[in-house]
C-alpha cells in the first residue's frame, strides 16, 4: 500500500491545525504575512498587529533548531541602534527598556573610547583614547591633523545615545515583545502574531481578493497562504522582491511600479567585496603588557583594536572588538580584509594558528583559543560585503486596491556596514510604512491634508513608494561615500584614497567652523544628526561639494587669465 499520499495529507492537516485557529479566531481582522524573522521583520509584525489590527503570520525559512535568537558565529555582529532606529523602539516601551538594559550606551564617535594595542610586545599598551573624526582607530596621525579631526559639533554632542547590542540579543528582545503582545491580547487591541519556522517563501502573486504566498513546508510539501498585505523583510537576496521583479506587466495594478523597478541598482564602494569572518575570543581574555606591567584584562563594554606586526598589503590585519553588555559572553572579533589576503589561503587550524602567533607576537593564544575554534575559523568561508544596492520599486497593489505587497530592510537596500545605518535604516523603513498605512506623510509623520479622508491600502502603499524611494536613493549615496575606508584597507591605492578622504573630512570641518556652520561638514558627520533625513544629509553635503568645485574652477580661471592672457 502506498502511504505517501496519506503522509502528505497528514502534514497538511498538521499545518492547518497551526494556522487555522489563528484565522478563525478573528475573521474580521485583515490578514498579513511577513516574510523574514530578523529584527526588521519582527518590527514590521509588531507594527501591523498592534497599530493596524492585522493578524500576522511571520515566516522564517530557518528551522527552529537554528533559531536566529541563538548565538551563531557566522552572524556574530553587533548593531548600534541609534536615534533613527529608536524611533521604532520607543513606539514600544517594553522594547526600548530592554534595549537600554541590554545594550551598551554610546554617544557617537566623539565620545567613544578605545584601546589600541601596539603590535610590538615591547611597547606598553596606552591608556584608552578618544576616537577621532576619521572614524578610524589610528596611532600614526600627526598631532595637528588629530587636533583638526577631533573637532565635533554641538549637535553631535547633544545627540541621544545609541546602544550596542549583538544581533541575536536584538532578535531575542523583539521575540519577547511579540510574546508579550500575544499574551495580552485579551486586554490590548490588535491582532495575533503567529511565528512559523522552516517555511521558505517560493512565490508571491495576486489572487482573488488577496495576495497568494506559496511556501515550502517540507522536503516536498508546498502550501499557499493568503493575506491582504505581504511584507518582504527577507534580506538582500529577497525572494519577495525577486517575485515582483519577474512578474509580467499587468500582473498587478497598472498604477503599481513596473517589474523592472524591482531589479537591483548596484554601485561599487571601496568597501564592497571585502571578505569577513569571525574569530571567537574568550570572555575577559588578557592582553600581555610590556615592562612587567600587569596584563590588561579586557572588559566587554570597551572597544579594542589589536594591531599585527605585518604591514604589507596582503598580510596586514587588525583585530577589532566592539562593546557588548555581557562580560561573560564570547567576544567575537571580525576579520575584515581584501579577498587576496593571506588569511584566506590557510585552510586548517594548525596553519592559521601559526600565522596568528607570528602576526600577533604580543598575544598568548595557547590556552586562550582552542584547537577546535582554530579549525572552525580556518574552514569558515565567511561572507563578503555587498554592493551598495537598492530597489527603486518598494510596493505593489492589486486591481481592487485592497491588497498589496511592500518591501522593508535589506530587501530594498543593502550596503557595507561602514556607515552604521543598516539596522537603523531597516527600522525606519518600518516606521515610514506605519506612517503610510496610517494615512500620514512618511517623512514627517504629519497628516497629508487637514480633511479626514479615508485612504485605501493602494493609496497608502503608493505614498510609501513615492515618498520613501528618494530617501533610500540618498541612503545608498551616503553608503558609497560616507566612510568606506574605516577598515584600513592596506593596498597602496587604498592608503592614497584614505588620505584624500581624511583630508576632505578635515577640510569640511575647518570650513564649517570658520564660516560659523554656513558651509556644511561631510555627509558621514551630518548623518549623525537624527533630525536630518538622508536626503537632507546628502543635499547639504552636495552643496558644499558644489561650492568647493566652484572655488577650484575659479582659481583655475584666474590662473589661466594671468598665465595666458584670457579668461
Amino acid at each position: 500500500m502506498n502511504l505517501q499520499p496519506l503522509l502528505q495529507f497528514s502534514r497538511l492537516l498538521l499545518l492547518s491545525a497551526i494556522i487555522m485557529p489563528h484565522a478563525a479566531k478573528s475573521l474580521a481582522n485583515p490578514q498579513a504575512i511577513v516574510v523574514g524573522a530578523g529584527p526588521v521583520g519582527m518590527a514590521a509584525s509588531l507594527i501591523l498587529a498592534t497599530r493596524h489590527g492585522y493578524d500576522v503570520t511571520l515566516l522564517e525559512s530557518s528551522p527552529e533548531s537554528s533559531s536566529q535568537a541563538k548565538y551563531d558565529p557566522t552572524k556574530a555582529f553587533l548593531y548600534n541602534v541609534n536615534a533613527r532606529g529608536q524611533t521604532l523602539t520607543k513606539m514600544f516601551p517594553s522594547m526600548h527598556d530592554k534595549l537600554v538594559a541590554r545594550g551598551v550606551e554610546s554617544r557617537g564617535f566623539s565620545d567613544a573610547t578605545f584601546t589600541i594595542v601596539p603590535a610590538d610586545p615591547n611597547v606598553p599598551i596606552p591608556q584608552k583614547q578618544k576616537m577621532d573624526k576619521s572614524f578610524e582607530l589610528k596611532e600614526d596621525d600627526d598631532k595637528e591633523n588629530k587636533k583638526q579631526l577631533q573637532s565635533v559639533t554641538k549637535s553631535e554632542k547633544a545627540a541621544s545615545p545609541g546602544y550596542w547590542i549583538p544581533r541575536h540579543e536584538m532578535v531575542t528582545l523583539m521575540a519577547e515583545c511579540i510574546q508579550e503582545h500575544n499574551d495580552n491580547l485579551g486586554t490590548n487591541k490588535g491582532g495575533k502574531i503567529s511565528f512559523l519556522t522552516g517555511r521558505e517563501c517560493l512565490d508571491v502573486s495576486p489572487g482573488t481578493s488577496c495576495v497568494n504566498v506559496k511556501i515550502r513546508t517540507g522536503a516536498r510539501d508546498n502550501i499557499t497562504l493568503q493575506a491582504n498585505l505581504v511584507i518582504g523583510a527577507d534580506g538582500m537576496n529577497s525572494k519577495v522582491r525577486e517575485c515582483l521583479s519577474h512578474s509580467a506587466d499587468g500582473t498587478w495594478n497598472a498604477s503599481s511600479p513596473k517589474p523592472k523597478l524591482f531589479q537591483l541598482q548596484k554601485y561599487v564602494s571601496p568597501a564592497s567585496f571585502l571578505r569577513i569572518k569571525v574569530l571567537q575570543l574568550p570572555p575577559r581574555f588578557e592582553i600581555p603588557d610590556a615592562n612587567n606591567n600587569p596584563a590588561l584584562v579586557t572588559n566587554s563594554e570597551n572597544i579594542y583594536a589589536i594591531r599585527s606586526i605585518h604591514k604589507g598589503p596582503r598580510n596586514y590585519l587588525s583585530l577589532g572588538l566592539l562593546p557588548m553588555k555581557n562580560n561573560n559572553a564570547i567576544r567575537p572579533t571580525n576579520i575584515v580584509t581584501r579577498p587576496d589576503h593571506e588569511v584566506w589561503t590557510l585552510k586548517d587550524g594548525k596553519s592559521i594558528k601559526s600565522w596568528f602567533e607570528e602576526a600577533f607576537p604580543r598575544m598568548k593564544f595557547d590556552g586562550m583559543i582552542s584547537d577546535e575554534e582554530w579549525e572552525r575559523f580556518a574552514k569558515a568561508e565567511g561572507t563578503r560585503f555587498p554592493y551598495c544596492q537598492h530597489s527603486k520599486g518598494m510596493a505593489v497593489w492589486d486591481e481592487s486596491g485592497n491588497n498589496g505587497v511592500a518591501l522593508v530592510g535589506d530587501a530594498i537596500h543593502a550596503f557595507p556596514p561602514d556607515i552604521g545605518q543598516g539596522v537603523n535604516a531597516g527600522l525606519m523603513d518600518v516606521v515610514c510604512l506605519d506612517r503610510a498605512l496610517s494615512g500620514l506623510d512618511t517623512v514627517c509623520g504629519k497628516p497629508i491634508t487637514e480633511s479626514k479622508q479615508l485612504y485605501t491600502l493602494a493609496d497608502n502603499l503608493a505614498r510609501y513608494q513615492q515618498q520613501h524611494a528618494p530617501e533610500i536613493a540618498a541612503l545608498i549615496r551616503l553608503a558609497r561615500f560616507g566612510a568606506p575606508y574605516q577598515y584600513r584597507q592596506p593596498h597602496r591605492a587604498d592608503k592614497f584614497s584614505r588620505t584624500l578622504w581624511t583630508m576632505n573630512v578635515a577640510l569640511r570641518l575647518i570650513l564649517n567652523k570658520i564660516t560659523f556652520k554656513l558651509i556644511q561638514p561631510s555627509c558621514i558627520i551630518l548623518s549623525q544628526r537624527p533630525e536630518l533625513t538622508f536626503r537632507q544629509v546628502m543635499r547639504r553635503a552636495d552643496l558644499t561639494t558644489l561650492l568647493l568645485k566652484a572655488v577650484v574652477l575659479g582659481v583655475i580661471g584666474v590662473k589661466c587669465r594671468v598665465c595666458f592672457g584670457f579668461a
